[in-house]
């Protein structure tokens, strides 16, 4: 038993691997007790000048292209006596010069290497090992987003390769400000994640303090941006999105461009924008590709729908059942002349359409596309028709409930209309409990709630906290002429507070024969 535990290899997970000294025999048997238990797990011996030589790499995730290629550089190769004064050097530099090569020393990153996709090149006798990049995962192509439509801007969303997206910021942001940094997160997953900024736009302490956080993740698996989100926020427990998550390109391009940050996560089609207010979640970029008068009537349009979304069942609650003497005469009459007959309260009626709408939404996102469409606007119809036949809801409660669930989607962002729904539930029990001034004490609470949310420096009611009357008027509730707004929104103290190049001030605009 003793002599099968000394030659049982020490199997280290953190800090205490061993470095590769040069012992080939040592470092394969010490591999073959970690990556060999694999079956796609691959080893090729090979000579290089007279050096026994070992090239490993997982066969499932490598291109055999580019394994085909290294091993016909290495091999068709006439070494020169150079070489030899150091090889490692000369085959980096001199050989395998077709693909991104780096050399490493410790054995736990020889591990992490051949993990995540890379070919390991090991010589016997040279203590480094060369590190290839051959990775090989199918991805789809950038397409157009599945959530964020959009009438005139660009059609682009990201996909699930990390390395493609950085390509598309790097087409649509072609300038040298702009900063990629990557880590790895996750102790066994080894997750690709990128943190986007603009340099002279983006503010340091910010930047410095989301690149801190997400080096500081602790965990084994990282399998979404999500897990990343979560770890970098602050205010846990609180039901308000504090990231922007977004699909598209050039949302993400404008916002990095107002000096945020964005995070992209390897295998997640989604960005994740820091900081963030809640002026951000009514915001689209395909608002600057209308006018002026048109953007800003479907900002107020959005912000009238949300109020909508949140009030409008919590309302029908309490003035039908509490304060009816609030209600105009004649439409107090149609109300109640509808809920002849109806078997329950007004409360009940609005909590059994609002679960029903509810496993509607729910199925209609899990059924399969050629059907979720007909059984959502059917069902609806039918539930809906059948529930005012039996007499169990009144007329009235349909288009409320109907008008409800509409509104919820016309914000833009898919995290505010989950809130939205959130916040329409606690009102409808604070109606259900005090009548209207139940409701009136719970939107204190949310305004109490959201006025103390702070993160990374901005708080979360700005601009509309009094703080920044421009932004909040300017480009905010309303969207003024291009040449009128500014550039850059303030609250979000960017560097560069302009990013406009103004022309001189003896300059005209425009041909003087058409004036």
């Amino acid at each position: 038993m003793k002599q099968d535990q000394q030659m049982t290899p020490h199997i280290p997970e953190r800090s205490d691997a061993p470095l590769y000294d040069g012992n080939l025999a040592q470092a394969l048997t010490f591999l073959q007790f970690t990556l060999g238990l694999s079956s796609d797990f691959t080893m090729r011996e090979i000579d290089i000048m007279g050096k026994t030589a070992m090239i490993i790499f997982y066969s499932s995730i490598c291109d055999d292209k580019k394994v085909e290629t290294t091993l016909s550089s290495i091999l068709s190769h006439p070494f020169s006596d150079q070489a030899n004064e150091d090889l490692t050097h000369y085959l980096i530099t001199k050989v395998l010069t077709v693909s991104s090569t780096s050399h490493i020393i410790n054995m736990l990153d020889i591990r992490k290497a051949v993990a995540s996709g890379n070919i390991v090149l090991l010589i016997d006798g040279l203590p480094s090992a060369i590190t290839i990049f051959a990775r090989n995962v199918a991805s789809r192509t950038p397409e157009e987003p599945p959530m964020e439509a959009s009438s005139r801007s660009a059609q682009i969303g990201f996909v699930e390769n990390i390395s493609t997206n950085i390509g598309l910021l790097r087409i649509y942001m072609s300038t040298d400000t702009l900063v990629i940094r990557q880590f790895t997160v996750g102790v066994r997953s080894n997750t690709p994640v990128v943190v986007a900024y603009m340099k002279d736009v983006a503010k340091d302490e910010v930047v410095e303090d989301i690149i801190q956080r997400v080096e500081q993740i602790q965990m084994d698996y990282v399998d979404s941006a999500a897990a990343v989100e979560q770890r970098v926020i602050d205010h846990q427990w609180n039901v308000f999105p504090l990231a922007r998550i977004t699909f598209r390109v050039d949302n993400v391009v404008r916002e990095l461009n107002q000096g945020k940050v964005s995070i992209h996560v390897d295998g997640d089609p989604t960005a994740i924008l820091l900081p963030t207010s809640i002026q951000d979640f009514f915001q689209t970029e395909e608002d600057y590709t209308h006018t002026a008068w048109e953007a800003s009537f479907i900002r107020v349009l959005r912000i009238f729908a949300l109020f909508l979304s949140i009030y409008l069942p919590a309302l029908y609650v309490g003035l039908v059942d509490f304060n009816p003497e609030l209600l105009p005469k004649l439409l107090g009459f149609h109300i109640s002349s509808s809920r002849a007959g109806v078997p329950f309260s007004a409360i009940m009626e609005v909590v059994i359409m609002q679960i029903i709408i509810e496993i509607l939404r729910e199925a209609s996102l899990r059924i399969p596309k050629q059907m979720g469409q007909t059984i959502g606007v059917v069902g609806g119809l039918v539930v809906g028709q059948a529930a005012v036949q039996a007499g169990v809801v009144s007329n009235i409660l349909i288009i409320v409930v109907a008008l409800t669930a509409i509104s919820v989607f016309v914000a833009p962002s898919y995290e505010f209309t989950t809130l939205a729904r959130m916040i329409a539930w606690a009102m409808l029990f604070a109606a259900a409990i005090l009548g209207t001034y139940g409701i009136i004490l719970t939107s204190i609470w949310m305004l109490y709630e959201t006025g103390a949310l702070r993160m990374f420096g901005v708080a979360y009611l700005e601009p509309y906290n009094g703080s920044y009357p421009k932004d909040a008027w300017i480009d905010g509730l309303l969207r003024l002429p291009l040449k009128v707004a500014p550039r850059r929104t303030a609250h979000m103290h960017p560097q560069d507070p302009i990013g406009e190049i103004h022309p001189p001030k003896n300059s005209t605009k425009g041909s003087k024969k058409w004036k």
